[in-house]
């Protein structure tokens, strides 16, 4: 009997073919998933304490005085005023411009904040830019940008730690500092990133972010003004300028970089044109406009990426504790960690009064941020403290701590582990009975749209005001993400 031959079909060879290779492409996302987790997640679930010798080091007399100091403090509170003080102080510049940013959204306020810029160092004046270099907003689509500002020979622009897809520890550690100073005179410092949604420019009709900075006015600049805060935040710049982990990768120009500084250049222009009265600096008077301070100081975290001794947070929480009558806490969110939660409680302990405002999970934007404080909300509560939630349309992103009636501390400090243990963070607490009084009365306008939650979980009524509703989505949100946010809760 004739056997017949078995015929191989050549898809078959084929289809075990791209089998393997599905099976090694599998097998290296599985790797690379874990090699991560290991280098990108796992070495910051720890969190640091600080060391015996910086602690030793913090003496909370050191951030009051009797005296005044030669710095004085303005509040700069709202979208449209915050954005005129930048581009006035901006204009006002004539030998040095240092600006840091986390992020830089683009938009209408951007081009024209990027024009200024420009135009200071048409005039001569040295321009440092600092940013982010994930949220910095400087990369990517919008290297014509980069190249616009960081191709001028008076202008240096840096990145502050690139991720690297390789290198997955270099995904945290994120620049979250907020500021400018100008010549040795002024400093402009807060939780303000730079964008439309910050400034509220003319027809902008999309969420707002309202925020705070401060403006600190050297009144010995002319003279050299060398105890001014200022001097110290430029020091803090030039360590992490001249430190390892920035990159100035923008510093040839390009047919786009080129285009667009000229378009920003008109833009600025026209601007200036339609809005003399911003650009006039005859009648400018900074002693009548700030408040007297007695001390003004800045502390801040490590700079280096990786995880960190939660220095900003050591002194923040040491100043707090020692208050004698009052506390009041507004952070954007409240991310409990095992350090925040027993700090809370020492707190809810002393007999003052001591509240916390947040916004509420219906105003927050941050869907991580807010599944992790709705986690967290319960024990908040059990401490004893206040808890307010902000019910506006628009959330509040401002950072600030006020003590007593005498102190304010203000700056990029949110209360999570990022802020602790992750990014750099940096506040100022300004000694001014005159100025903390004045926050507070802004302070309040948030909190007589906000609701306090009582020890039931419930919010407490209040005429006029009603609560914020959630969204199904939202909620679904939320649930979806509980899971996931309480495991990696270190790095939100």
């Amino acid at each position: 009997m004739r056997m017949r031959g078995i015929h191989k079909n050549p898809k078959d060879g084929m289809n075990v073919g791209r089998m393997k290779i599905g099976k090694i492409v599998c097998t290296v996302i599985i790797l690379y998933l874990v090699y991560v987790l290991c280098t990108g997640a796992f070495p910051f679930f720890h969190a640091k304490s600080v060391s015996d010798k910086f602690a030793a080091s913090v003496s909370t007399s050191g951030f009051y005085s009797d005296t005044p100091c030669v710095d004085r403090v303005a509040l700069v509170e709202y979208p449209s005023e915050s954005f005129e003080t930048r581009i006035h102080i901006l204009d006002e510049a004539r030998e040095r411009i240092d600006v840091s940013y986390y992020a830089i959204h683009m938009g209408k306020s951007t081009d024209l904040f990027l024009g200024a810029l420009l135009d200071a160092a048409d005039r001569g004046v040295h321009v440092r830019i600092l940013v982010d270099g994930q949220f910095g907003g400087l990369t990517h689509s919008h290297r014509s940008y980069a190249a616009a500002i960081g191709a001028h020979p008076n202008i240096e622009l840096r990145l502050y730690n690139s991720p690297n897809i390789l290198k997955p520890w270099t995904w945290n550690g994120r620049l979250h500092d907020k500021y400018i100073i100008i010549d040795d005179r002024l400093l402009l410092m807060g939780g303000r990133n730079i964008g439309d949604k910050y400034f509220a420019p003319e027809g902008y009709d999309k969420p707002l972010s309202y925020d705070r900075d401060v403006l600190i006015y050297n009144t010995a600049w002319a003279d050299g003004g060398e105890h001014s805060v200022l001097f110290d935040i430029r020091d803090y710049m030039d360590s992490i300028w001249n430190g390892k982990d920035v990159s100035q990768p923008f510093s040839e120009d390009t047919k786009g970089g080129s285009g667009k500084r000229q378009v920003l250049r008109m833009k600025y222009d026209q601007f200036r044109f339609d809005n003399p009265s911003l650009f006039d600096h005859a009648s400018d008077d900074y002693e009548s406009w700030t408040y007297s301070a007695n001390c003004i100081t800045f502390f801040h975290n490590d700079t280096q990426i990786g995880p960190k001794e939660p220095k900003a947070g050591y002194v923040l929480g040491k100043l707090l504790l020692e208050a004698n009558e009052s506390v009041v806490l507004q952070s954007p969110y409240i991310i409990l960690d095992h350090n925040l939660k027993e700090f809370l409680n020492d707190l809810g302990e002393k007999q003052i009064d001591a509240a916390i405002l947040t916004n509420s999970i219906a105003s927050s934007p941050n869907p991580i941020a807010c599944t992790a404080y709705f986690g967290g909300r319960k024990t908040i509560l059990n401490t004893g403290i206040h808890l307010w939630e902000y019910q506006g349309e628009n959330p509040i992103h401002a950072k600030t701590y006020l003590i007593d009636d005498r102190m304010a501390i203000v700056g990029s400090f949110n209360m999570d582990p990022r802020s602790a243990y992750l990014d750099t963070e940096m506040m100022l607490t300004i000694d001014s009975m005159e100025f903390t009084q004045h926050l507070k009365q802004v302070q309040n306008q948030y909190l007589q749209q906000s609701l306090e939650i009582g020890s039931n979980g419930k919010y407490i009524e209040k005429e006029l005001l009603s609560e914020r509703p959630v969204s199904l989505f939202k909620w679904a949100i939320i649930y979806v993400l509980y899971l996931p946010v309480k495991l990696f809760k270190h790095l939100t």
